[in-house]
């Protein structure tokens, strides 16, 4: 057990450092193709933050623990939404203008409603796993071209706060080889920590007769989030409000789709109905939260991001609670 919680801690240590460096030199190789600095802020990051999900899917669906895939992106959407919207505007309330976040806004609901769909009958074929990965690649792709094309200068400023956050303390990250380098040792440390989370986390809910899938819902979820985490706390000091937003929006479509996606590629994904008739609902409510926060008065205030945290606390109860429903 004690083992078991060490090689959990050292993973969740490997995959925060690691995705440090992957996020930051993930930006530098966008600046150095001449990517959009806009597009660094909305697109980029997004996919470079959710690199430790990514990782950890491919990893516990390659070991049929579909449970803890699941679990992890569904949980890191809630973490992501509920807590690390929450942090940021406890810090400093964040102004929006939800007009510019129409589309991660309808991307989001449209993937989650879609996936609480096609779980309906309690599994993920494999062949849903591809259409959703192919579903979230034709969504950036779509997002990066229509940043592209509708960046404004004030973005351009803001993007290039959440870059200059990004690369901030690493100055070897100037050049292109430390860059690569930087690139391919960060991708090592998350792939590395993925596999000593998912081995210790499957490890311990077997020890303690807990469910996968409620592993990979809170600890797993909330340790693979905390480059998301680290990068909306920064954003919000600086005052970046939309793209911080965008950032997380973004995290959750690539949730979603390719984390999920990608985890149901390698085996069929098979989910309780405890689990499908807690978590979906809860994810959705959330949603309709934020929407409306960031609809009614185009800002969340101090005390509106004390409501996300509760509400992620009272999730987080609801979630370990759950096995005694069983």
């Amino acid at each position: 057990m004690l083992w078991n919680l060490f090689l959990l801690a050292l993973g969740l240590w490997l995959i925060i450092k690691g995705g440090d460096l992957f996020v930051a030199s993930s930006v530098r190789i966008a600046e150095f193709v001449k990517v959009p600095r806009i597009v660094i802020g909305t697109t980029l990051v997004s996919l470079a933050t959710t690199s430790p999900e990514l990782v950890v899917s491919i990893v516990a669906g390659a070991k049929g623990e579909s449970g803890l895939a699941v679990g992890n992106a569904v949980g890191s959407c809630m973490c992501n939404m509920c807590l690390i919207l929450g942090i940021m505007a406890a810090i400093r309330s964040i102004g929006v203008r939800p007009i510019e976040l129409k589309i991660p806004l309808i991307a989001m609901f449209f993937f989650a409603g879609l996936l609480v769909v096609l779980s309906w009958n309690l599994e993920l074929p494999r062949t849903t796993g591809v259409v959703l990965i192919l579903m979230g690649v034709v969504y950036f792709i779509f997002d990066f071209v229509h940043h592209k094309r509708s960046s404004r200068p004030q973005d351009i400023a803001e993007a290039r706060s959440i870059e200059a956050e990004a690369t901030a303390g690493n100055p070897w990250l100037e050049s292109r080889q430390g860059t690569a380098a930087v690139f391919i040792f960060g991708a090592v440390m998350v792939t590395l920590g993925s596999r000593l989370l998912v081995d210790s986390a499957s490890n311990l809910a077997t020890a303690m007769g807990v469910p996968s899938i409620i592993i990979g819902l809170t600890i797993v979820a909330v340790g693979t989030s905390l480059p998301e985490l680290v990068t909306a706390v920064s954003s919000a000091r600086q005052n970046v409000s939309d793209l911080a937003v965008g950032n997380i929006l973004g995290a959750n479509v690539a949730n979603l789709t390719l984390i999920v996606g990608s985890a149901a590629s390698f085996n069929v994904v098979t989910m309780d109905r405890v689990t499908q008739l807690l978590n979906f609902p809860a994810l959705l409510l959330g949603m309709c939260i934020v929407l409306w926060m960031l609809c009614s008065a185009r800002r969340i205030s101090r005390r509106e991001g004390g409501i996300l945290i509760g509400y992620y606390a009272l999730y987080v109860i609801l979630v370990v609670a759950s096995p005694f429903f069983r």
